[in-house]
């Protein structure tokens, strides 16, 4: 190369777009892509939201309706419309009381089974059981009556009331068909699964009726299921 020759520069790599290039040019390449998210997402906000509106007002309009069910008769209408849907079964809670209350043993105890189907809260659901089970040793079904009360008594999750109970039932039924021997041990699981509860101090009278522990003057009959309002 001559000496005289200007030396030619090494070329330099291109200069990195700016950051506004670079949203620029991403914004080029993708807006129709963005315009369909956004609007996406948009129309699953205003979704959500009409939902959410449209299950409030559900709501109110079923406790609106609840409230003007005053007789059997739109109870019963009122129930059939919402299975399954809390107000629904306590609508037939309300009705499996009103039976039971009349001697409709068969009706209450089809009654306290379908209200269990919507009843979260444990004492009313405790309370259905108990009275579905009642009503079918009442209605004269006693094998199924006194399967469906060892059940509640062997179920752990429910209320201890609501098992001592159970078992307190179990117990009078032992005593009037003569096992003393099964009624000792029922009075004693009474006391083991709710020492400090009513169902314990009313095993603890039902005791002192058998046959070896006998009081004179003690009055231990049996305690009957009584329905009660939701």
């Amino acid at each position: 190369m001559s000496q005289n020759q200007p030396a030619v520069p090494p070329a330099q790599p291109p200069a990195a777009p700016s950051f506004e290039e670079q949203v620029h040019i991403f914004w080029t390449n993708n807006r129709r892509q963005i315009y369909f998210l956004c609007a996406a997402i948009l129309f699953a906000l205003i979704g959500k939201e009409g939902w959410r509106i449209y299950a409030e007002q559900r709501e109110q309009d079923i406790a609106r309706d609840y409230s003007h069910a005053t007789t059997p008769e739109k109870l019963a209408t009122f129930a059939a419309d919402h299975p399954g849907h809390v107000l629904g079964a306590v609508a037939h809670l309300s009705l499996a009381d009103q039976k039971y209350r009349a001697g409709d043993f068969k009706a209450a105890a089809d009654f306290y089974q379908q209200a269990q189907a919507g009843l979260a809260n444990e004492a009313l659901l405790g309370r259905a059981r108990l009275g579905a089970a009642m009503s079918r040793l009442n209605a004269g079904d006693t094998s199924a009556g006194e399967a469906a009360l060892k059940s509640i008594g062997a179920d752990t999750s429910a209320f201890k009331t609501v098992r001592a109970e159970a078992m307190y039932h179990l117990a009078s039924l032992a005593l009037e068909a003569g096992k003393t021997d099964e009624t000792r041990r029922l009075l004693d699981e009474i006391a083991r699964i709710d020492a400090s509860g009513v169902w314990a101090q009313r095993a603890m009278v039902l005791r002192t009726t058998l046959p070896s522990e006998s009081k004179p003057g003690s009055d231990a009959s049996p305690v009957t299921f009584k329905p009660g309002k939701p």
